[in-house]
């Protein structure tokens, strides 16, 4: 099993350097049920302290798929720096192109339509939400 916390906390320590040491973001396991899609794992909300918080779903946390945590926290790491720039009213697909320039590669889909870093679909399938 991967280290979930281990991997937000490389992606963090790169987020800072790139947007500034006041951008900030917590982690969260949300709870199955918020989860119930095969292709839901993560999403990023403010929590009630007003701090950006990424929520990944227990299915993510005990997944051996490096490419896919990889994939969905750099994907939830670009809603969180789109918010932390007061782009309030982005898409999905500003969050990928946030993601991948942050990091520097790029996201791709897999067969269940997750973010990874595997080769894969590009850019994020239409029929997916916006």
């Amino acid at each position: 099993m991967l280290d979930v916390e281990d991997i937000f906390a490389d992606l963090h320590a790169t987020a800072c350097k790139r947007l500034g040491n006041d951008f900030y973001t917590d982690l969260a396991i949300g709870e199955p049920e918020e989860f119930p899609s095969r292709r839901n794992m993560a999403y990023t909300v403010r929590n009630k302290r007003g701090d950006l918080c990424i929520v990944v779903a227990p299915k993510l946390v005990v997944s051996d798929d490096e490419d896919r945590v990889q994939g969905v926290l750099r994907h939830e790491f670009g809603h969180a720096a789109l918010w932390h720039l007061e782009r309030n009213n982005h898409t999905e697909k500003d969050a990928d192109a946030m993601g991948e320039d942050l990091f520097g590669s790029p996201i791709y889909y897999d067969e269940e339509t997750v973010q990874t870093l595997s080769p894969g679909f590009r850019p994020r399938p239409n029929h997916l939400p916006k």
